[in-house]
């Protein structure tokens, strides 16, 4: 199946890829199919390209890549519209913003989008209590560095 993209062209995919949104994307409701395309052979991003809107593309990350201890606790009522039990795994991404400067990309810990392999049903999953937001920094600050002063160093 071809399908057109803004910002990846004609792109021939396989249907069997194809990712089921039953509910859509918070904001793009009414989008509900998605294929996941890795940027590089073995990166940590994604393009999330609908299949039907050539403008809809959102970068994904990987998030345990650049948050080791990231956790987020899916409800079962969620994880049994995906298909999901306790035998199954599952796939998390997180969604990007990204900034002129690449350096202050942030990831979306607060609303995962949540895949089962095996199904190919998906969603973004929006936790109700936790300690994570939209907006986390995805490469480490850098800190400025101090001048020393004339004084120090005698």
């Amino acid at each position: 199946m071809k399908i057109q993209t803004a910002l990846l062209g004609e792109l021939e995919i396989d249907e069997n890829y194809i990712l089921d949104f039953t509910e859509g994307i918070p904001a793009f409701e009414e989008e509900k199919q998605f294929v996941l395309i890795p940027m590089e052979e073995k990166g940590p991003f994604y393009y999330l390209q609908s299949v039907c809107s050539r403008d809809l593309c959102l970068l994904l990350a990987e998030p345990f890549v650049f948050f080791p201890r990231y956790e987020i606790e899916v409800a079962d009522e969620e994880l049994r519209k995906l298909g999901i039990d306790h035998d199954n795994s599952m796939l998390v991404y997180v969604v990007l913003t990204v900034p002129d400067d690449f350096k202050l990309t942030t990831a979306n810990l607060l609303a995962p989008i949540i895949i089962n392999p095996e199904n190919r049903k998906a969603m973004q999953y929006i936790a109700v209590s936790t300690k994570y937001t939209t907006r986390h920094r995805i490469f480490p600050q850098e800190q400025p560095v101090q001048a020393a002063s004339a004084a120090e160093g005698r």
